[in-house]
C-alpha cells in the first residue's frame, strides 16, 4: 500500500474518532439535563451487591463501602405516603421516609408523617425500592417522642441492624430518605456535628436530639440515619430552617425510639405519660388586671382525674409545679416531663388574689384520655387575680381542699427568695427549627 492511501486511511480514522467522542459529549450533555426525569427510572433498578453477606456488617463488626451501605439501605428504607382530603374537602397529600425494623414487616418512622393519615384513619402507603406498593397500619404514633410504629403484611423484607451504641460527635453518618416525593431513595452523608440538643418546636413539643450535617429536605423525616457499620443510629426528624444557617439536622437518637416503639407494638401508647386532665391557655401579665401574674390558666378540669381532684377550676392561673415557676404552656409541658404517671407534685396556683398550694397525683395519659394539658385558642377570661396586698398566715383555702400559701408575693408576682425555683434553661437554636424534613 503506497504512502498516499496509508495517509489518507490515518486521516479517516482520526476522523471518525473526533466523531465519536463528539458525539459522546453531547449524549453526556443531554443526559445530564434529563436526570431528573430518568431518575425515578434509575430508581428502580435492583441494588448492584445482590450477593453482599450483609451480616458481616453492621454494630461496629467491620466498617462498610459506602457503595454496599447504600444498597443495603435501599433494601430497608420505605417511601411512605397518603393522599386524602382535609376538612375544607381540598385534595391533600403528605410523604416521608420509615425503615424496616423487623422481618415481620415493622416499620419505624416518625409521628408527624403519619399524624394526617392516623387522624383519617386510614393506612400509609408503603413503597418499597422495586416499586411494590403495600398498605401499612399505624400500631402507634406518639406525638410527644415523635416516633411512629407501622406493620405492613409482607414478611421477610430485610430489617435495619439498629446500633446500642450512643452517637459520637464526629462520627461519619449517612442519612437515606425520600427528598421531594420525586428524588426517592437519596443517600448523603456527613458527621455528627453535636450531642444531646434539647429542641424546642413551635407547637410547644420538646425533643432530645443529636445534631449532624449530612443534608436533608421534606422527605427524609422518618428515615434511617446510619453509621460507617451501616447500623441505624437515629431517626431524621428536624432541620433548621435559616437564610443563614444550612447543614443542621436532627435525629432521635435510635434506642429512645426503640424504647417507645415496644410499647407501642404491644399497647399501642406509651405507658407512663402523665396527665393533667385539663385544658388551659397560657397568658401573660399584661393580658389580665393590673399586678396579675403571667402563667397558665386552667379552662377546664375533667372530672375525676388529676387536675380536679387536686382541686383546679376554670380561671385558676397555674403558677409553678414543685417549685418550678410556670410562666406559658411550653414550660407546663417542660416540667411535666420530669414526672411521670402517679407521681404527686405541689401545685401553685392563683385564684381570686390568692395563691394557693394543693397536691396533685399525676394519672396516666392513655388512648380514652390522649393528651394533657390541651391549649385551646380563647381569650381568657377577665377575672381579677391581682394578688392582695398581704396573705394571712392562717388562711385554710376553698371548699375544695385547696390551701392557700402563706407567703406573700413581691411586686413581680414572684414567690419569695426562699422558695424562688431555678429556671430551667433548655438549649434551643434562636429561631426554632422546622419539624419534619
Amino acid at each position: 500500500m503506497s504512502k498516499k492511501w496509508q495517509s489518507v486511511i490515518l486521516c479517516s480514522l482520526a476522523m471518525l474518532l473526533i466523531l465519536g467522542l463528539s458525539a459522546g459529549v453531547v449524549c453526556l450533555s443531554f443526559a445530564g439535563a434529563s436526570i431528573v426525569s430518568v431518575s425515578d427510572v434509575h430508581l428502580r433498578e435492583q441494588p448492584a451487591s445482590l450477593n453482599v453477606d450483609f451480616s458481616a456488617y453492621g454494630a461496629g463488626k467491620l466498617e462498610m463501602d459506602p457503595s454496599v451501605l447504600y444498597d443495603q439501605a435501599c433494601r430497608q428504607t420505605v417511601f411512605l405516603y397518603w393522599e386524602g382530603t382535609d376538612a375544607d374537602g381540598k385534595a391533600h397529600s403528605v410523604s416521608g421516609s420509615g425503615f424496616v425494623v423487623s422481618n415481620e414487616g415493622y416499620i419505624l418512622t416518625n409521628a408527624h408523617v403519619v399524624s394526617d393519615a392516623l387522624e383519617a384513619g386510614v393506612p400509609m402507603k408503603v413503597e418499597l425500592f422495586d416499586g411494590r406498593v403495600f398498605d401499612g397500619e399505624i400500631i402507634g404514633a406518639d406525638t410527644q417522642s415523635d416516633v411512629a410504629l407501622l406493620k405492613t403484611t409482607v414478611y421477610g423484607l430485610m430489617p435495619a441492624t439498629l446500633s446500642t451504641a450512643k452517637p459520637k460527635g464526629c462520627q461519619k453518618v449517612y442519612a437515606m430518605g425520600n427528598p421531594d416525593k420525586t428524588l426517592k431513595f437519596t443517600m448523603t452523608s456527613g458527621v455528627v456535628s453535636s450531642l444531646d440538643r434539647t429542641i424546642d418546636f413551635d407547637d410547644g413539643n420538646i425533643l432530645n436530639m443529636f445534631q449532624f450535617d449530612a443534608p436533608v429536605n421534606p422527605g427524609n423525616s422518618g428515615g434511617p440515619l446510619y453509621d460507617a457499620y451501616g447500623a441505624v443510629i437515629g431517626i431524621v426528624t428536624a432541620k433548621y430552617m435559616s437564610l443563614n444557617t444550612e447543614g443542621i439536622g436532627f435525629a432521635i437518637p435510635i434506642q429512645d425510639a426503640v424504647k417507645i416503639a415496644g410499647d407501642l407494638k404491644e399497647f399501642g401508647y406509651v405507658r407512663g405519660r402523665p396527665l393533667l386532665g385539663i385544658t388551659a391557655i397560657g397568658v401573660e401579665a399584661n393580658k389580665l388586671k393590673t399586678g396579675s401574674p403571667a402563667g397558665v390558666m386552667v379552662h377546664s378540669a375533667e372530672e375525676g382525674l388529676a387536675g380536679a381532684r387536686a382541686g383546679l377550676t376554670k380561671g385558676d392561673i397555674i403558677y409553678s409545679l414543685n417549685g418550678e415557676k410556670i410562666t406559658d404552656m411550653n414550660d407546663l409541658n417542660r416540667v411535666k416531663r420530669n414526672y411521670k404517671a402517679g407521681d404527686t407534685v405541689k401545685i401553685r396556683f392563683w385564684r381570686d388574689g390568692k395563691l394557693m398550694e394543693a397536691y396533685l397525683t399525676f394519672d396516666e395519659v392513655t388512648p380514652e384520655h390522649p393528651t394533657g394539658p390541651v391549649q385551646v385558642e380563647e381569650e381568657p377570661e377577665e377575672k381579677d387575680n391581682a394578688p392582695d396586698e398581704e396573705l394571712p398566715a392562717d388562711e385554710n383555702g376553698s371548699e375544695d381542699g385547696a390551701a392557700s400559701d402563706d407567703e406573700a408575693p413581691t411586686e413581680d408576682g414572684t414567690p419569695s427568695e426562699d422558695e424562688t425555683p431555678a429556671d430551667e434553661q433548655t438549649e434551643a437554636p434562636a429561631e426554632a427549627p422546622e419539624e419534619g424534613p
